[in-house]
């Protein structure tokens, strides 16, 4: 990242956290300025994973400032990511793909597409919904968030409930009773069938640990999250000013700034794949169109998570810019 950027109107936190990201960056090799100087055209196909380990590289735009994928042809590859993403037999990239999918905003075929995550074999995903579609206030989605309160999965019946609670809808009330009052007696409610059931889940320590780790790791990456085995990934991780650098990238979002967008595309190299996915979303904020030529090689990121990050962006800079 450029040395000399600052943040004018951030708080004494986000300089540090800024700070951090730039600390981290500096023990990144540097570009060559032949490489740099040398703009390359992006195919209408994926793009060429990475060798693990590095970072991808950033395409830069023609010399005409035009994007060299259309509109048309970037929303469409932008979706075939995210279907396949939703299409994957790993449970924690379904579950990323439905995170990423709740940042392209209250779109039909967003919300429908998360929906389609409440009736996942797995309960992993089946919660990313749940919470994804509360984070939107996707009031549509209510009567199906009400279902959920029935799910087989403590952890899926609670995030429901705080949902609706979000929403107005006070249908998970007894659920949050019963954590609260141990072993006393409280009515079932409008839970229909199953808080009976599961009365020793909801007050054994280890299911209310891992129900405050998942909310933990929530508010440890922003609304949207990236989800506990994301959290995990961080903890192994060696560079430990990756978490500074995500969370700024993530603040960065709403500064409309030469500077600040500049730093974000440079943050797209970075050597954490949490800290370009991060910065890919910020930039569907309030991207122009010429980033989606940015962000087009990212659809064939060496991580998945980056690439349904991207296209999600893509995704939300098309359909703003088309309105």
């Amino acid at each position: 990242m450029r040395t000399g950027f600052r943040l004018a109107t951030g708080t004494g936190m986000l300089v540090l956290l800024v700070f951090c990201g730039w600390a981290g960056a500096q023990q990144q090799p540097e570009a060559s300025p032949s490489a740099a100087a040398q703009p390359k055209a992006v195919s209408a196909g994926p793009a060429v994973p990475a060798k693990a380990g590095s970072a991808p590289s950033v395409v830069a735009a023609t010399s005409s400032g035009a994007p060299v994928f259309s509109p048309s042809a970037a929303n469409r590859k932008a979706w075939e990511r995210l279907t396949d993403g939703l299409a994957e037999k790993n449970y924690d990239r379904r579950a990323q793909t439905i995170l990423a999918l709740g940042t392209i905003g209250l779109r039909g075929d967003a919300v429908s597409r998360i929906e389609g995550g409440l009736n996942d074999k797995d309960a992993a995903v089946r919660q990313a919904a749940v919470e994804v579609l509360g984070t939107m206030q996707s009031r549509g989605s209510i009567p199906k968030l009400q279902s959920a309160l029935d799910d087989h999965s403590v952890l899926v019946r609670f995030a429901a409930a705080r949902a609706l609670w979000t929403m107005g809808d006070r249908s998970g009330q007894d659920l949050f009773l019963e954590v609260l009052e141990g072993d006393h007696k409280v009515s079932t409610g409008l839970v229909s069938g199953g808080l009976h059931t599961v009365h020793e889940d909801l007050h054994d320590p280890k299911v209310l640990a891992e129900l405050g780790s998942e909310q933990a790791a929530g508010a440890f990456l922003g609304p949207a999250g990236f989800g506990v085995t994301a959290a995990i990934d961080l903890a192994k991780d060696k560079d430990k000013a990756a978490p500074a650098r995500a969370i700024s990238a993530r603040l960065l979002a709403d500064d409309t700034s030469d500077d600040a967008r500049e730093v974000l595309r440079e943050a797209l190299q970075d050597k954490s794949w949490i800290v370009r996915a991060a910065a890919a979303e910020a930039l569907g904020v309030h991207g122009s169109l010429n980033d989606i030529e940015t962000l087009a090689p990212l659809l064939g990121d060496q991580e998945k998570k980056v690439r349904y990050r991207a296209a999600a962006a893509m995704i939300r800079v098309i359909s703003h810019r088309a309105s």
